[in-house]
């Protein structure tokens, strides 16, 4: 292992190290460091500086540590060249830096020849607003690195979290699976469909900022998901009327359900179901207190003002998710905290479309 740099105090009157001067100490430790954590977080960091409209572009980036002409940058350069895929660039700083004599860590000369991992795996939260996706690689020299990709389901699908991690896989799905939750959920899937799911997530969320620390990594998530085999599939959360008809129907056929079943009331449990279509990863039959809320909430007009019975939208759903968490499986308790919220809301939902009633019959 290489010797630690030792940083001396500035004797008084000696500059302060300029943003210069801090990345290139930044990069001289990096180097020195055992594993490739260090190394590759500067160079996404470096990176992330290149995306946004008016941010410069990469080869901008490049020609600005070019210029340097030192062994750290020529480092940080290799590192960004595969990151980015540019084939050109890597050769040519490879020649350049066999040509200096510098001796570079054997994972980041072989950086190109990372083998990705055979296991990606979903943790999913009970009421499927939120997976995590885990996908890994190994870096020449047996030096594990695990991808965590936050993916909100209810903003369709974009990733909104994220880190890289020099832990295997195995090791850090346990310590997601804990943070997720005591009804959170973890499952394999294929990898060409977890490489696809995250490039997916990584589109910008329009109208979002990004989030500094999450903007850093994006490159490294981004880079080890393409090392994935290509050709998965996302799957379409969005249900169409025949699914939603056939949710309906067994509704309508369950012991909860067939008070329900009466032709006037049906255009109500159309328009329940159709707007909770957007609960979760698009699973009507769950309801967390979060969807509840948000249905019922008369600011927000969720369901169609016009829906015959309108006001009685909360018994209605009290019903549906006695029936849907049952068939989800979910623990007692859960429905409970789900139906509580349904009994904190409807009063005012209740009165507001009574309001709107009024209202209609007496434009004056």
């Amino acid at each position: 292992m290489a010797k630690s740099r030792k940083k001396q105090r500035r004797s008084a009157g000696q500059r302060p190290p300029t943003p210069e001067d801090e990345l290139l100490e930044a990069l001289a430790d990096a180097l020195e460091s055992p594993t490739p954590g260090p190394l590759l977080a500067i160079a996404g960091t470096l990176l992330s500086a290149t995306v946004g409209e008016v941010a410069p572009p990469v080869t901008e980036l490049v020609a600005g540590l070019d210029d340097f002409d030192r062994p750290e940058t020529a480092a940080a350069l290799l590192a960004i060249a595969t990151l980015t895929g540019d084939v050109e660039l890597r050769s040519r700083l490879r020649r350049e830096i066999g040509a200096a004599g510098q001796v570079l860590p054997r994972w980041l000369a072989d950086l190109d020849r990372t083998e990705p991992g055979d296991r990606a795996v979903q943790i999913s939260s009970v009421y499927g607003e939120v997976d995590h996706l885990l996908v890994s690689a190994t870096v020449p020299g047996s030096h594990p690195l695990t991808a965590v990709v936050r993916v909100d389901n209810e903003l369709g699908g974009y990733a909104t979290d994220g880190f890289l991690v020099e832990q295997p896989l195995d090791a850090v799905v346990p310590q997601i699976l804990e943070n997720a939750g005591p009804d959170a959920a973890a499952h394999d899937l294929p990898t060409v469909d977890a490489r696809a799911r995250i490039e997916v997530a990584l589109r910008d969320l329009p109208g979002a900022g990004r989030e500094e620390d999450w903007t850093e990594q994006r490159a490294l998530i981004a880079w080890l998901a393409g090392l994935l085999p290509p050709g998965g599939e996302v799957p379409d959360s969005e249900l169409s009327d025949d699914e939603l008809a056939g949710i309906a129907q067994d509704f309508l056929g369950s012991a909860v359900g067939t008070a329900w079943s009466t032709a006037d009331l049906r255009p109500l449990l159309d328009d329940v179901l159709a707007s909770a279509s957007g609960n979760g990863r698009g699973d009507p039959l769950i309801w967390s207190p979060h969807n509840v809320q948000r249905l019922l909430d008369p600011e927000l007009w969720f369901l169609d003002a016009e829906t015959p019975s309108l006001e009685r939208a909360p018994e209605l759903l009290r019903d549906l998710i006695r029936y849907g968490h049952a068939e989800r499986g979910l623990r007692p308790e859960l429905t409970r905290i789900a139906l509580a919220a349904v009994d904190s809301a409807a009063t005012a939902f209740v009165a507001a479309v009574r309001r709107l009633a009024e209202d209609d019959a007496d434009p004056e």
